[in-house]
């Protein structure tokens, strides 16, 4: 009974809200899903609570190098990944954080992947070419995922991370430049790293609002309808990000993203990234549920 009354709360958020709620990567029983059953185990649990989003972790595919290891192994265990979201309306992304300068044969296999389970898009941080200078990196990132995707052609599309720190490729400038001048690409707007990398950029309600009234205009009306969010706890220093900390040790105020998110009439998913995993949802229901009248 308790159950039924808490994933009722969850959906009625969510409604209200315009965005899936979801975690990343496991549960707060299983932090990290490395296996099949384990990810379905973290689908059943989602759905119980009725959260709607699942960001599955690289660390499940550790077994796939190429192509031909993913159909030959692991074909049929994405299959009912796939199968199980799809009963259960949670929807999935794919996301790996640590590329490296070769990242050829790990974006094809990853794309891949994404497209096979469904995923609504494949999150990856764009400085992967951390031994070069920015503005050469970034030219060099923009290449080789319009190489990528061209000779890919699949549907699946590329979401592109902000990320923490000032000395790498990902500010949110970064980020859209990337998107504009790329096929089959998305923001990802991971808040803890825009505020991190910032040295604390996100006091205020209009900070962010400043944020989304600015990939708004630079992306297009079509994004508002379409959002992607991770939001985690960080600290910070002078040069950006140094380590995630619980949502509630962040200086960072969610009722201001979601108010203006709500003011523009956003659509999409919301990922929150605490050591709490669901439990950090929650336990703070009520507090999101006043967020959302």
């Amino acid at each position: 009974m308790y159950e039924m009354l808490v994933r009722k709360k969850a959906l009625k958020i969510q409604e209200r809200l315009g965005m899936r709620i979801g975690i990343a990567e496991g549960t707060s029983k299983i932090p990290l899903a490395r296996t099949t059953d384990q990810v379905l185990n973290a689908l059943r649990e989602l759905y119980k609570v009725g959260l709607k989003a699942f960001v599955l972790p690289k660390e499940l595919f550790s077994g796939i190098a190429t192509g031909a290891d993913l159909y030959k192994a692991k074909y049929g265990d994405l299959l009912k990944i796939k199968e199980l979201a799809k009963k259960y309306n949670i929807e999935l992304a794919l996301r790996h954080t640590a590329l490296t300068d070769q990242p050829d044969e790990t974006l094809k296999t990853f794309c891949n992947i994404a497209s096979i389970m469904d995923c609504r898009t494949f999150i990856i941080r764009p400085n992967f070419y951390a031994q070069m200078p920015q503005e050469q990196a970034l030219k060099l990132v923009v290449y080789k995922i319009n190489e990528i995707m061209s000779a890919l052609r699949l549907d699946v599309k590329l979401g592109i991370e902000t990320t923490g720190k000032m000395d790498e490729v990902g500010s949110l400038e970064d980020v859209i430049d990337i998107v504009k001048r790329t096929t089959r690409t998305e923001p990802v707007l991971n808040w803890g790293y825009i505020h991190a990398r910032g040295a604390g950029a996100l006091r205020t309600q209009e900070d962010f609002k400043r944020i989304l009234d600015t990939v708004h205009k630079s992306v297009g009306a079509e994004w508002l309808q379409t959002a992607y969010f991770i939001f985690s706890g960080v600290s910070y220093g002078p040069s950006g990000f140094i380590r995630h900390v619980p949502i509630a040790q962040s200086d960072m105020n969610l009722e201001y993203l979601i108010h203006e998110a709500m003011s523009l009439g956003i659509r999409g998913t919301i990922i929150f990234e605490d050591p709490g995993k669901e439990k950090y949802i929650l336990k703070n229901m009520e507090k999101i549920g006043d967020m959302v009248r």
